[in-house]
């Protein structure tokens, strides 16, 4: 199957401590991330093996699936494994201090594992232009103190 690998990239006026509050919280993720409309934690705390479990909608296809937490080092880096669900693969959050703030990263990597869900050649240029959005409005969310 061919493979996805997606990044996007923000620079946000804040330190990575604070950044890291509102990007690794997963109750958090439905004020920021489209696609996430319900998040419920099956393992409580941020720790390897931990596993989310969230439904959503990507590109008018209702879809579910779960991470678990491969390795987490705060404030920096949170890196998640799709366990179940339409792709399987991983993300990965980097927060890094940069001048008087933090660049932001998100990598999404991995393959589509649900056949019939979509070809992988249509998922990248959506998936990327939403994980834009997406830290646009987690840099909205972490400028204003929310």
């Amino acid at each position: 199957m061919p493979a996805i690998d997606v990044t996007a990239e923000i620079q946000i006026a804040a330190e990575p401590t604070d950044v890291a509050a509102v990007m690794f919280d997963p109750q958090r993720e439905p004020e920021w991330i489209a696609a996430v409309t319900r998040v419920e934690v099956v393992d409580p705390g941020i720790k390897p093996g931990a596993r989310v479990r969230r439904t959503g909608n990507f590109l008018g296809k209702e879809i579910a699936w779960t991470t678990a937490v491969e390795s987490f080092h705060f404030p920096h880096v949170l890196v998640l494994r799709l366990a179940d669900g339409p792709l399987t693969g991983e993300v990965a959050y980097q927060i890094q201090r940069a001048g008087s703030g933090s660049a932001v990263r998100i990598r999404a990597r991995g393959e589509v594992s649900t056949p019939g869900f979509l070809p992988a050649a249509m998922i990248e240029g959506p998936m990327r232009a939403a994980l834009d959005d997406d830290l646009g409005r987690l840099k909205t969310i972490v400028e204003q103190g929310h």
